[in-house]
């Protein structure tokens, strides 16, 4: 079932490079309707910010921007109906260069969605540190839902340690916090960690990323919304 699963992603990933729009034609039926749902996806940091850097000089913010414009891309391909729209979809931000108006900006794009997830690399002062984790509101079921099920998918192709799901009410977020719909902070892993930087910097992993994500959200708004 691995080896089946490999196959499909690296089909998918090849899509994704050279001609992602025709091949994910041939492996999804797209849902032809009007638009049911809208994602906001909000690649972390950008600009001034260039979040943690790990060991080899790698930008968080230049990971989260490549998997976030995959999850926006892989999402529109499995159901054409969901609207995705992004915080940022280069290095450029819209928003002044402080991280007061920086926040209050990612909520007033998260409002305008029934979705909101934004995407991180975690770090930490220990390279051993390694796996990835979900930050929610403590009573926000749906995100809870698309949580377990990403970590369901990613199980499947034995990428890091699932850290778990924790609450903002451990650690406050802004965003997350000040959102009323169902909001996730997704850390993808330690930048930190020598081993897990390279992998989250491959275009592969990227992909098995991108699409234990995406599945999980459209699933979870066909639940909702069928």
């Amino acid at each position: 079932m691995k080896k089946i699963l490999l196959i499909f992603i690296c089909i998918f990933s090849i899509g994704f490079v050279s001609s992602f729009g025709y091949m994910i034609s041939h492996l999804f039926t797209p849902v032809q309707q009007d638009i049911v749902a809208t994602v906001c996806i909000d690649p972390g940091h950008g600009g001034y910010d260039s979040g943690a850097i790990g060991n080899d000089g790698t930008y968080e913010k230049d990971i989260a921007l490549e998997v976030s414009l995959r999850i926006g891309s892989m999402i529109s391909k499995m159901d054409p109906s969901i609207q995705i729209i992004y915080t940022r979809q280069s290095d450029v931000i819209s928003w002044p260069e402080n991280e007061s108006e920086d926040l209050k900006a990612r909520v007033d794009i998260g409002q305008r969605a029934d979705f909101y997830i934004s995407i991180h690399c975690n770090s930490n002062e220990s390279t051993d540190m390694s796996g990835y984790c979900f930050y929610i509101k403590e009573t926000d079921t749906q995100s809870r839902r698309i949580c377990q099920s990403i970590s369901d998918h990613l199980k499947k192709f034995h990428y890091s340690s699932n850290n778990g799901i924790e609450s903002t009410n451990v650690q406050s977020l802004y965003v997350v916090d000040q959102l009323d719909i169902p909001s996730i902070l997704f850390e993808i892993g330690y930048i930190s960690n020598d081993n897990e930087c390279k992998k989250m910097q491959s275009w592969l992993i990227q992909n098995i990323i991108a699409y234990s994500t995406s599945k999980a959200i459209v699933d979870q708004i066909h639940k909702i919304y069928s």
